[in-house]
């Protein structure tokens, strides 16, 4: 009996420094956090400590067209759809609503998290600084903003290498490691610790790798340039002049921490569509240029001059600034997308936007970048969309 005492006391008190350990040790913070919040998922903005986007003051509701959902999508794709649980399905035609699906509880009003969709809305957000001048250049080093950068090989990362994934850096998106960089950085509390202790492995500005830290080094630039939050940034420079309908909500790496740069905002899907009319317009607003147009030319062009690994280092036809750029039939379409296939696509050629939101995605690829449910909304929306 003594003997049973003395083990299970021993095993309490073993869970008691564990307890204690994953609450007070910082590399074990992001374990803690991870227990207690579980699997990655769309609601997490639900779980993890955040920030308010605010929405207009006075918001710009969408007009619905004179054919709203009059549209039909044929049951095999909507059927395909739902496999991939599906939560939200719009497709948008002239600056007007031509249809809107939703599935489970998601309607008009249901937030859910961007993944690294964000990271589209974060390039918007840079070249706004340049056109303001708080950014003087794309073409300069990381270094003049953040001094964790001054030294070594680190010094000759400029911020176009960081808009285009090419910075050399050791943040690998693929590890999945319980010590990862992905790990700290999504569930750790020192997202600028985690960015200080990259190390560059390869040459910065020759070949296309995608990176989330890339990223995160231009929030961290942005919030020095204007010594604000990212939450209050954009809502002020963009969210509240496109007219957003709903608060947004933005992750934060702890409570009242900064913004995951490369992840995490979270709109309603209506709100989605005005970052994809703003891809669609070039910057352009209802006449007002909330972004440079000379800046998002670029942004949505790929990045040539950078080699791409999973084509025999041919010159990179799939990304830009922050932004992807999927091949469909003829079309090249720039695309903001995230983790589980959260996806806001803009179609110049319908004056169209197509904005899919939900669980899961498919784990086929049809190519190296670009997984087959991707083609399965296009092919939707162009079931709907008038000719053009």
């Amino acid at each position: 009996m003594k003997k049973r005492l003395r083990t299970l006391l021993l095993s309490v008190g073993g869970l008691l420094v564990v307890t204690v350990g994953l609450t007070f040790t910082p590399v074990l913070v992001h374990v803690r956090n991870y227990v207690s919040r579980g699997e990655v998922g769309i609601l997490d903005f639900s779980k993890h400590p955040t920030r308010t986007v605010k929405a207009a003051p006075n918001p710009q509701p969408w007009p619905l067209d004179s054919v709203y959902n009059g549209g039909t999508v044929p049951k095999a794709l909507l059927d395909s759809m739902e496999k991939v649980r599906t939560t939200a399905f719009l497709v948008f035609q002239d600056g007007k609503l031509l249809y809107e699906k939703y599935w489970e509880k998601f309607d008009a009003k249901t937030r859910s998290q961007s993944f690294s969709a964000v990271k589209s809305v974060v390039s918007m957000l840079v070249g706004i600084a340049v056109g303001e001048g708080k950014i003087k250049s794309i073409d300069q080093p990381v270094a003049d903003y953040l001094p964790a950068f001054a030294d070594g090989e680190k010094a000759k990362i400029t911020l176009r290498n960081c808009l285009t994934m090419s910075t050399g850096l050791d943040w690998h998106e693929k590890d999945r490691a319980p010590f990862s960089n992905n790990a700290y950085g999504y569930y750790g509390e020192g997202l600028e610790k985690v960015i200080n202790n990259l190390h560059v492995e390869k040459p910065a500005g020759k070949e296309f790798e995608y990176r989330s830290g890339d990223t995160e080094i231009l929030g961290l630039i942005l919030e020095k340039v204007y010594g604000k939050n990212l939450s209050e940034l954009l809502s002020e420079k963009i969210f509240q002049p496109i007219g957003a309908e709903t608060d947004a909500l933005w992750m934060l790496d702890k409570e009242n921490g900064r913004e995951k740069a490369y992840c995490c905002l979270a709109p309603t899907a209506r709100d989605y569509a005005r970052f994809g009319h703003l891809m669609l317009d070039k910057g352009n607003w209802k006449g007002r240029q909330i972004v440079p147009k000379s800046y998002m030319d670029e942004a949505l062009s790929p990045a040539r001059y950078l080699g791409d690994p999973k084509n025999d280092n041919k010159p990179l036809e799939v990304y830009g600034f922050q932004y992807w750029i999927q091949p469909y039939d003829t079309l090249q379409i720039p695309t903001m997308r995230g983790l589980l296939g959260q996806l806001v696509y803009a179609i110049p050629s319908k004056n169209a936007v197509v904005v899919r939101l939900g669980h899961q995605e498919s784990p086929n690829k049809r190519t190296p970048y670009f997984r087959e449910d991707s083609y399965w909304y296009l092919d939707a929306a162009m079931k709907v969309l008038r000719q053009k």
